[in-house]
Parts: structure tokens; sequence; C-alpha cells
């Protein structure tokens, strides 16, 4: 023990003798107070959660804290706190859990400011597959927050905690039950007492993310009332307003969980994670061929211009000093030729210049955004991306043509083209329409050409670079139309509903239009 236990631990340590032993505490909330203790069996960290002696003492909180402890319990996901043991022995209620060796969200931001666009995606894509898994379980979490998740220090590993206000879907809030949950980050739904399921959560989650990535929770006031009055009735800010340089698809990913309307946020947890994980698609593990490359490649690099600006040798002997000229000589010569081997292999193996490059971009991209953090002087950072950049350039190409000579390409099945969302969107929606009963499709007869029209939007803003708010509008459209399709398929929706989805879907069309008709117009004034 490093630190001795607090007095008012000792009867509790008396219980847990020869079990587990209290090391100090952690920390403590409205509902619990968190220990470090050793688990004696088993010789590892533990964390135990006691509830405070005089809510054991109350029945209704005790019986709360059972029920965040059974919950918690029936959870078993990587990326969510563990419980070993949940007992109630005398005056002390308690549950031992998997001690996280990290820092909360909230520390880890207040320590190091907001996060790379980089790790909140890594972070945020874990915490929507453990609220997914929950959600699937029967369980939301309602309180989702930056104090409630976990950053393990080795791994960067995100791990969900504090199920201290989860309660079942199937489990109905009584008329005038307490609001519970943070202001700062509760669904709109929530601050107004409602009945809440998974929806309410991934608004919390969009909510923690906000501020993981801005410093700053998406609502502020000067008190409580005035926070949840804003969740209520203000839309959330868009979060590259307030952080321009976080990626569109990420920020495009808070913003809908941070809409007011339920229906309109995602659905799932794991929708959440899959759309993250889709806009993380650069950070991809090279095959191990392609390592050894860009490995080869970066040494290969730096020992070249050490050599190459040293540009000569100077050796003293018993003959005397000597001085020899000519670079790197028969070190570069060696290095070259390893790397040709290793090229002409990946060549052989079906791998061309573009496979290395994309890895060398992404390689780029985590040594940037690593620079960034360290506060790298701007001459440190050019030297150490020199490399990169001579290989992914024209020099990278000619070297793996020159590689290449006398190889056959290698016959390889073409791969199944990657469509965008819009057409994918489109597609599906197009054929839940075509589904639908003929005296429905008469009442709403433009819908093809709806759809049609968005799709044609959203490819010709991809074509042109625009990625931004429009695109983002234009597919949400295309979105909503689909929902509405499907709702009215399964008997949820109406066909007004639909027409009002159609109509904001034709309004939208016609905005895309007016703006590629003026991009178009001020490219043929420029030219």
């Amino acid at each position: 023990m490093t630190t001795p236990i607090s007095a008012e631990y000792l009867a509790l340590q008396e219980v847990l003798a020869g079990r587990y032993s209290i090391e100090r505490e952690l920390g403590r909330g409205g509902m619990g107070i968190v220990l470090l203790a050793r688990d004696v069996a088993l010789d590892r960290p533990v964390a135990i959660k006691l509830l405070p002696p005089h809510l054991a003492a109350n029945g209704d909180a005790r019986d709360r804290f059972l029920r965040e402890a059974r919950t918690a319990a029936g959870l078993s996901h990587p990326n969510i706190v563990a419980i070993h043991l949940v007992e109630a022995r005398g005056e002390f209620v308690y549950f031992v859990m998997g001690y996280v060796d990290g820092e909360t969200l909230r520390e880890r931001v207040e320590r190091s400011g907001p996060l790379t666009p980089r790790l909140a995606m890594k972070l945020l894509q874990e915490v929507a597959w453990a609220l997914g898994y929950a959600h699937q379980r029967g369980v939301i979490h309602r309180d989702v927050k930056p104090d409630n998740i976990m950053i393990e220090r080795a791994t960067d590993r995100a791990l969900v905690t504090d199920f201290g206000i989860a309660r079942g879907i199937t489990e109905r809030e009584s008329p005038g039950s307490a609001i519970v949950g943070t202001a700062r980050y509760m669904s709109p739904e929530q601050a107004c007492g409602e009945p809440v399921d998974a929806r309410s959560d991934l608004y919390s989650l969009g909510a923690a993310f906000f501020y993981a990535l801005t410093g700053r929770a998406p609502f502020g006031g000067s008190s409580l009332p005035a926070i949840m009055a804003k969740q209520v009735a203000e839309p959330a800010p868009l979060l590259q307003f307030i952080r321009p340089e976080v990626p569109a698809k990420l920020a495009s990913v808070i913003d809908r969980c941070l809409l007011k309307a339920p229906l309109e946020r995602f659905q799932l947890g794991d929708d959440v994670a899959r759309v993250v994980g889709e806009a993380r698609g650069r950070e991809f593990r090279a095959p191990p061929l392609v390592r050894a490359f860009i490995r080869n490649a970066q040494v290969s690099t730096m020992v070249l211009l050490a050599t190459g600006v040293a540009g000569e040798s100077v050796a003293a002997g018993s003959a005397g000093v000597s001085v020899s000229f000519g670079g790197p000589g028969i070190i570069g010569f060696i290095l070259v030729t390893q790397l040709v081997v290793v090229a002409r292999r990946l060549l052989k193996d079906g791998y061309g210049f573009g496979d290395i490059r994309a890895a060398l971009l992404a390689e780029a991209q985590v040594q940037e955004e690593e620079a960034e953090v360290i506060k790298q002087r701007r001459w440190l950072r050019r030297l150490d991306t020199l490399w990169y950049r001579l290989w992914a350039g024209r020099m990278g190409r000619w070297f793996f043509r020159v590689a290449g000579i006398g190889l056959h390409a290698p016959t390889r099945a073409p791969l199944a083209a990657v469509e965008p969302t819009e057409s994918l969107l489109g597609r599906s929606a197009l054929s839940v329409y075509n589904a639908l009963p003929d005296a429905t499709r008469h009442q709403v007869p433009g819908v093809p050409q709806a759809l049609e029209h968005l799709e044609a939007g959203a490819e010709a803003l991809r074509a042109r670079g625009d990625t931004g708010d429009r695109l983002t509008e234009t597919v949400a459209a295309l979105e909503h139309l689909r929902v509405a399709l499907l709702r009215l398929q399964a008997g949820a929706g109406s066909v007004p509903d639909l027409t009002q989805a159609l109509e904001r879907a034709r309004e939208i069309g016609k905005q895309v239009d007016r703006r590629l008709e003026a991009e178009s117009e001020v490219r043929k004034a420029l030219e």
C-alpha cells in the first residue's frame, strides 16, 4: 500500500478482509464512492463502488444502487467496465468492478485540450459499440457523459462505466418521476421527463463527443433550468462552426446525433459505429509486405540523406588521416537494392504504386497529428515528412516503374466497386417505393424523379469536391425520403408524411441545382 486508507473505510475493510484490500479513494459522486483495491486471490487491481452509508439506509436508494449493479453485471463487452461481484452486507452495499488504469474523457480534455479527430473517431466508435450492445440487451444508460467514459492509459481504449441510472427499456417511468441525468448532456426528451430509448443515449453520446472535440458542451447556461430549456428548444451548434478543422464526415455524425427529433438521429449505436468506421477509412492497417516497404523506405531515405549531407568521411590511422568522397557509396547501394527487392515482391503479389501511396498518406496523417500534439517546430516537421513526400510523389512512381521492369502484372479478379452513399440510398428508397400498393404510389407519383434528382445532385457535389453542409443536406433529404417510405410500408407512417418529405426533397434538389449553376457560371466567367 502506497497510501493508507481513510479511517471511514476501516469497517468496510474488515468486511472485505482476505478478499479485497483497499488502497485509496479514487473519486465520489452522487450515488457512490469509488475505491481502489486489490483482489487478493487473483492479485490484480479492482475498483469497489460503495453506496454511502446514509444512502444505504434509504430503501429506494439502496434498491436503485443494486439495480445499477445487476444491470451492469449482466453486460459483458470489451468497451464496458466489467462487474465482478455484487454484495449487500449489513450497512455496506457495494460492487466490485474492473479497474481501468486511465482517466475519464473529461479529464483527458481538461489535461490535454480537445481531442484530435483521429482519436475522437476511435473513442466514439468504441463507445457506440458499447451502447449498441447494451441497447440490444434492453438497457439504456441514461447518463452518457465525459465523466462516464474512461480512456485506458496503455491502449487509449474507451470503456463506458456508471450505469447508475440505467433502466431497462421495457421499464416505464411513472408520471411525475424525477428527471435523472446530467443537464449538459441529456436529450430533449429526457429533459422533458418523457420516456426515453436508445436514441436518447445517442444524443448524449453526440453531446459528449461535441465536448471532446471542442472543449465545451453544446449548451451552457447560468442554471440547470436554463441549460435544460436550451436542450429542449434550441438547435445544437454545428460542430464545424466551432472547430472547422474537424473532418466533415465526423462532424456530420455528431450533428446528426444532436438533432432534436429522435427519428432524425441515428436509431442504433451500431449505426453510429458503422458510419464512424467508414469515416476512419484512411486509418487502415496495411498488409505486412506493404508495411515492410514503408519501414525500409523511411529508414533508407533518412540514412541516404544523412550520408549525402555529410558528403565525405574522414578516417585516422597509422598511415595518417585520409579523406574519402563519393556520398553514400556501398551503404546506399545496399539500401536501394533491398528496396528494389521488396518492391518487386510487392509488384509480383499484385500491389501497385497506388497501394503504397495510400499507406504512405495514412502514415503521414498519423505523424502530422503526433507533431501537432507535441508542438513540433515547422522545420522539423518538414524534415520528418520529407521521406514520405518523396515516396508518395513522382520519385516513388518512377521507382516502382523501374523496379517492375521485366515483370508481368498478375491476373486479378476485379474488385467490386464501392458505391457512394447517395447511390445506395436512392436504390433502397426506390425499391421500397416500388413495393408499395399501386393506389399508394399513384398518390405520390413524383418520388422516383425526386430520388433521381437528389442522387444526381449529390454525385455532382461530390465530383466538385463540395463535401460540406450542402452534400450532407442532400444525402439527408434522401435519407428522410427513404425513412418516410419505410414507415409507410410498415404501417407506421402516412401519405401526408411522405408528401411532406417529398416536398422537402424537391426543395433541396432545387437548392443544389442553383448552387451548381452558380458555380458553373463563376467558372465560365473566370475562363
